[in-house]
């Protein structure tokens, strides 16, 4: 009896321990690695829904992802927080009808900082 009081003690002492939790930084997929200190590099030349695409800034903020049609009018706006270094974020597209665009990453002073000529399927 008492080796099972014991046990009991022990592992409710090990259940009100404290939880360790790191930062995981998982590996990049090499087609839209950045060696460039900032940048913006998409998984194919063309856009699908749920593509992954890298954003890679120096400097940690907010910025808005614009994206533009050949008349310069806005389709769709995001706002996003990005972290310093790579931002490796999913790119949405079912409400966009397919088409050729352009695509601005703009800082909170409203200067664009990346842009890019995307297609969408």
């Amino acid at each position: 009896m008492k080796k099972l009081l014991l046990a009991f003690v022990a592992l409710l002492l090990i259940s009100c321990l404290r939880d360790i939790k790191e930062d995981v930084q998982y590996p990049i997929e090499q087609s839209i690695k950045i060696e460039a200190e900032s940048g913006l590099k998409f998984e194919r030349p063309s856009i699908t829904d749920a593509s992954l695409f890298n954003f890679k800034v120096v400097a940690a903020g907010n910025y808005s992802i614009v994206i533009r049609d050949h008349f310069k009018n806005v389709i769709s706006k995001s706002d996003i927080v990005a972290k310093t270094g790579d931002n490796v974020l999913r790119f949405y597209t079912n409400a966009i009808p397919d088409g050729d665009y352009f695509i601005e990453f703009i800082d909170s002073n409203n200067e664009i900082v990346e842009s890019d000529r995307l297609t969408i399927l």
